[in-house]
């Protein structure tokens, strides 16, 4: 029996294999891909537990005074036929800005000066009328007083006559008495009694007449006296009519003035802060001519807002600002603090009011942001900023955790399965 050289487990592990064999490779960095997975992976999940995400809402505004603009408007449809502003100039209280003239003319010349002409001739007579009334009224008080003064001494001289009268038919009477017992006696005649009686007849008579002529003059008087009482209230009366015709007139002067010849006031000290209109231009009422800014005015940021980003924006809340005239990639992001929001929304014909954006659709909130600075620093300068100028907001509306962002799916879904 022959022995072998090698064992037959050793011959058949040299002895190669159809299929080969099974060779375990690693390279020498697998332990850097490793270590690179598993800090990738656990940079994911620290961003994701400590991490967090910020909900933004951009929105558009513009610069606006605080104590707000204050726009000229043409009252009535015209042509602007003068201007005395420029923009940046200061005006006082009462500066005339702007001349708007709405004159007519026809074959027969300007219809509102005549107009005018014919009113300024009513007026004229009206004064001239109350001044004569005034006149009359003084004279005819006087002639009262002095009919008045001379009826009383009628009524003295008539009661001076009334007591001779008396007087009179006493002295008669006694004589016819007197006569009366002569007569009995057979000393004096019917005949004598008889021309004393008719004496006595006469004087009374005489005394009815007095009495009637008293009466009479106390009638004129009390007549006179009720004039005189009635003399003020019957001028007034007269005097109120004319009144209301010059004020009449008067209305009608300023509504034809109003109609011709416009003048637009600075309604209080402030800078022109543009000029709308040029002379010679059709301007329609209600259509804005010119614009002014209070002066020295802090300026701030109002900004229109959707009912859909207006529940998170509280006052206190910083803003980002990008300003259209310097835009934040070359002179950086502004900054603010919102001050103001508004309790209601704004219709979309208040909101185009506001924003002169015609194409308005919805409601809007306004919202007032004050400004960190009145100024941007470009090349070296502090620049003003302009009123009026646009600008874009940024408002944080929500701040989470990457987590809760990415599991708020899962929170909704318990919320509506809970119900």
């Amino acid at each position: 029996m022959s022995e072998k050289l090698f064992r037959d487990e050793a011959l058949e592990a040299n002895r190669s294999k159809a299929i080969g064999k099974v060779a375990l490779y690693c390279p020498p960095w697998r332990w850097v891909n490793i270590s690179l997975v598993v800090l990738v992976t656990l940079i994911v999940v620290l961003f994701c537990i400590f991490g967090s995400y910020t909900k933004r809402e951009t929105a558009k505004g513009s610069l606006r005074p605080v104590e707000g603009m204050m726009n000229i408007m043409a009252v009535n449809s015209g042509t602007v036929t003068d201007i005395n502003m420029v923009e940046g100039q200061s005006v006082k209280k009462g500066d005339i800005l702007a001349t708007v003239s709405s004159e007519i003319t026809t074959q027969l010349g300007s219809t509102r000066v005549m107009i005018a002409e014919q009113l300024e001739q009513q007026l004229t007579g009206l004064m001239r009328e109350r001044k004569n009334l005034d006149t009359l009224n003084l004279e005819t008080i006087r002639g009262l007083e002095e009919k008045k003064t001379l009826l009383l001494q009628q009524i003295d001289q008539l009661k001076r006559m009334k007591s001779q009268r008396t007087l009179q038919i006493n002295l008669a009477r006694g004589q016819v008495k007197k006569l009366q017992l002569m007569r009995d006696k057979g000393f004096a005649s019917a005949t004598q009694v008889e021309q004393q009686q008719s004496t006595l007849l006469d004087a009374q008579a005489r005394l009815l007449d007095v009495e009637r002529q008293r009466i009479d003059v106390q009638q004129k008087l009390t007549q006179t006296e009720q004039q005189l009482r009635e003399q003020p209230v019957n001028f007034q009366s007269k005097k109120n009519d004319i009144e209301r015709q010059l004020a009449s007139v008067q209305q009608s002067r300023v509504e034809n003035e109003s109609r011709r010849s416009i003048r637009l006031e600075a309604p209080d000290d402030a800078i022109v802060g543009s000029v709308l209109v040029k002379p010679g231009q059709i301007v329609t009422a209600g259509q804005s001519v010119a614009s002014l800014l209070p002066e020295n005015a802090e300026l701030q940021a109002r900004i229109m807002l959707s009912s859909r980003s207006i529940g998170f924006i509280k006052p206190g809340q910083r803003v980002v600002l990008r300003y259209e005239a310097y835009p934040s990639q070359k002179f950086g992001p502004q900054f603010g603090t919102v001050v103001g929001v508004s309790r209601v929304s704004l219709s979309p014909q208040e909101v185009s009011h506001l924003t002169g954006d015609m194409q308005v659709q919805e409601s809007f909130y306004q919202v007032r942001v004050k400004l960190d600075n009145q100024f941007v620093s470009a090349y070296g300068h502090n620049e003003k900023l302009p009123p009026g100028g646009a600008l874009e907001a940024d408002f944080i509306t929500d701040k989470r955790r990457v987590y809760q962002w990415v599991l708020e799916p899962l929170y909704a879904l318990g919320r509506q399965a809970s119900l």
